[in-house]
């Protein structure tokens, strides 16, 4: 089986090169940023460096070597950008921020809960987590272990992980129906670990559509879930 540092590189990769599905994506957490963000797993800089084009003091944080030099090339022209290479769930933060944003990783972490709380330190008491997850269990198979996911959220686990970590679920909601299937497809009946790139390369041309059809729908399923948590109970 490919290892998850080589599927996590496939993904990297071809998410890297598609512009459509990264702003498609930013545009629905863009609104709650604040002045200063701080970005757990930030790869190779994606939307670190759309989140340091709009302005923000941003600092992204990752425990690969390679994906930080690579970051920290394409954040070069943004002085309020800081990379930072660390294990963010032993960090001691020396700084809070208005927002924490973690895009796809949460599901890597074992102990979920854990380290919310953690995170919700380096909250200002105003302060926002923004949150990306992989959503629907039953779609859980080999693309998912090849990445090294330990699990997928419905809505009711999401919001059950964040109030457990004594922060307030403000906002959950499915993104992207359209992926589903090849998801299923790919990773429960043919046993990929990874999708093929032409694939990919066709949902990026047809995001357009896709992103129409779901804001028109509003989205009762989704490939994932995007939560925005506040730091203190309403």
């Amino acid at each position: 089986m490919q290892n998850a540092s080589a599927a996590q590189d496939f993904w990297l990769d071809n998410l890297g090169d598609a512009g459509r599905f990264n702003r498609w994506v930013f545009s629905r957490f863009e609104r709650h940023l604040g002045p200063s963000v701080l970005e757990i797993g930030c790869g190779s800089g994606n939307f670190t460096a759309l989140i340091a084009q709009r302005g923000h003091r941003v600092t992204g944080v990752d425990i690969d070597a390679a994906y930080v030099d690579a970051a920290r090339q394409r954040l070069s022209p943004f002085p309020d950008a800081k990379i930072v290479c660390a294990d963010a769930t032993t960090l001691d933060w020396g700084e809070t921020f208005d927002t924490v944003v973690l895009l796809d990783v949460l599901e890597h972490i074992e102990r979920d809960r854990d380290f919310l709380i953690r995170l919700r330190a380096v909250m200002k008491p105003d302060g926002k987590l923004i949150l990306k997850v992989p959503a629907g269990r039953w779609l859980h198979g080999p693309m998912d272990d090849a990445v090294g996911h330990w699990r997928r959220y419905d809505k009711g686990s999401l919001r059950e992980t964040i109030r457990a970590a004594e922060l307030s679920p403000l906002e959950v909601s499915y993104f992207n129906m359209a992926a589903m299937f090849g998801w299923w497809l790919n990773g429960r009946i043919l046993r990929r670990t990874t999708p093929p790139s032409e694939q990919i390369k066709l949902f990026e041309t047809l995001v357009p559509i896709f992103k129409a059809m779901e804001s028109a729908l509003s989205s009762p399923v989704g490939l994932s879930l995007i939560a925005i948590a506040g730091n203190r109970e309403d």
